[in-house]
């Protein structure tokens, strides 16, 4: 077992300095990092993502009502987070997303309504580098979760209605409600052709990601948002790097602990892991920010005495996803995306799940305000537990921002046949929830 774990250990190290090689001859000169999306990962809750997203919010004014109750919270953080980073290139930021959940039906003895608070707390410490494409910083990720005097949403879903798909994938609370979510180093760029990180990762914020699909911003059930047919671990020590031959494609190669645990660093020391590699390429790309079409295959050795974790059950076993993401206007307002994953040895919660998303930002009407956006969604999900039945979710969605930094999505759910449940075979999930950053 020992000398499993090393050969691992040894394949995270020369994967580090290969990816770190290939870029050796930078692609750019100079580069201002903190405008640049993620290298690694499309998911808007990713830690560099989190913190463009606040930088493009500070310049969005448009908003249903003008003034902001919120106003002299953000304009002192602002000023707060500027002073930091002049002094000490640690760059910090914080979102609040809060949802509100009621279902028309619920099984006995369970509530129909909850409602929780996800907030992210994240920053990155520009190191070595600084301000070139070949950049290299800390990322630290801390996430709190609290529930308000009931269950919540996404545990709502799973108890009250039985479902396999959920209603709220991230809006249960935690225990401890802190937790060090991520800290790991990453070094490179798009620019550069070459990115790494390495240090405590979130798998599935890393595979198959797309900047449109992400409970606290767009969708909200599991099904919808993510790729619960991928075995995932949970977060924990892992690498991962990817090359960039050309803007239009890219290559990822992921390793981590499959033991691994959210609220510490999980035991690398059993020797199981969690491989994954990855092909993207824009297809048909009409603007700059049109999004890669993905192919990942992966393999999980399974967990020690069969512990389940996070998207797995603890057994060995192996899949692939595909996401196909179009951009269908010509100002790439209009996007249209198809996911597909399936996996083998009852190794995943999904046996396989499909779905189709619609999103439609900035839409015409008497309303349109900058950040408007209106999504559709259809999903279906094949459960790895015997009794399931195939379960089909229905969502829409608009987001609006109500006042200047203030984010509000209404969301209307069609649970049909929810999986382990046989007491009636249709639910609709009616969500309110708000989104703001510092």
């Amino acid at each position: 077992m020992r000398s499993r774990s090393f050969v691992v250990l040894s394949f995270i190290f020369l994967l580090v300095v290969t990816v770190s090689a290939a870029g050796a001859k930078d692609k750019g000169t100079e580069a201002d990092i903190a405008n640049l999306d993620s290298a690694i990962s499309s998911f808007p809750d990713d830690g560099r993502n989190i913190l463009n997203g606040i930088q493009e919010r500070r310049t969005q004014r448009d908003s249903l009502f003008p003034v902001s109750p919120l106003k002299p919270v953000h304009d002192s953080t602002e000023r707060m987070w500027d002073s930091i980073y002049q002094a000490t290139y640690l760059r910090m930021g914080i979102t609040f997303n809060h949802l509100f959940q009621w279902l028309s039906d619920s099984l006995p003895d369970t509530t129909s309504y909850g409602t929780t608070t996800d907030m992210d707390f994240v920053g990155t410490w520009e190191l070595v580098n600084r301000g070139k494409t070949t950049q290299g910083e800390i990322f630290f990720g801390v996430e709190g979760r609290w529930d308000y005097g009931t269950v919540g949403p996404q545990d709502m879903g799973f108890i009250s209605l039985a479902s396999a798909g959920g209603t709220a994938n991230a809006f249960s609370a935690y225990t401890p409600t802190f937790l060090l979510r991520n800290l790991y180093w990453e070094q490179g760029s798009k620019k550069a052709g070459w990115a790494y990180r390495i240090g405590k990762i979130t798998t599935d914020a890393t595979l198959a990601t797309s900047r449109h699909l992400s409970p606290t911003t767009t969708f909200l059930p599991h099904l919808g948002t993510g790729f619960f047919s991928s075995g995932y671990p949970d977060s924990g020590l892992g690498a991962t790097g990817v090359w960039y031959p050309a803007d239009k494609y890219r290559i990822l190669a992921l390793i981590s602990n499959s033991n691994s645990d959210r609220y510490d660093f999980g035991d690398i020391g059993e020797g199981d892991f969690y491989k994954a590699l990855e092909v993207g390429v824009k297809l048909a790309p009409i603007t700059e920010k049109a999004g890669y079409s993905k192919v990942t295959v992966w393999h999980n050795d399974g967990t020690k005495d069969g512990r389940p974790s996070n998207a797995n059950t603890g057994a060995e076993g192996y899949g692939v996803t595909v996401k196909v993401e179009q951009e269908l206007s010509a100002t790439g307002d209009i996007i249209g995306i198809l996911r597909w994953g399936k996996s083998w040895n009852d190794s995943s919660l999904y046996n396989e799940q499909a779905g189709a998303h619609l999103l439609y930002y900035n839409p015409p009407g008497p309303a349109r305000l900058q950040n408007d956006l209106i999504g559709i969604a259809f999903n279906w999900v094949d459960s790895v537990e015997e009794e399931a039945r195939d379960e089909y979710n229905f969502e829409v969605f608009y987001r609006f921002p109500l006042f200047p930094g203030l984010d509000t999505r209404l969301s209307y759910q069609s649970v049909i046949n929810p999986a382990l449940n046989t007491e009636f075979d249709h639910a609709s999930v009616f969500s309110l929830g708000f989104r703001t950053v510092f």
